[in-house]
């Protein structure tokens, strides 16, 4: 039995982004605020932005922080 990330009713995930959300949140990564406040500010799940974060540091454009995900 297969298991797939994410299939889970419980899990809320909207893994879409447009490209001005994109701008936003390397703008909000970049000034050093942690995943919790960026979703807030984009109005979006904590796990979307975490996904984000993820996404756009393997492809390189976003850089490592020393706190990570937290600050």
């Amino acid at each position: 039995m297969n298991y797939y990330l994410f299939e889970h009713e419980k899990i809320q995930l909207d893994p879409v982004f447009e490209e001005h959300e994109i701008k936003k949140f390397i703008f909000l990564w970049e000034d050093g605020f942690d995943v919790f406040t960026i979703a807030e500010k984009m109005k979006r799940g904590v796990l979307d932005i975490t996904l984000l974060v993820v996404d756009r540091a393997e492809i390189g454009e976003i850089k490592q922080r020393p706190k990570g995900l937290f600050a």
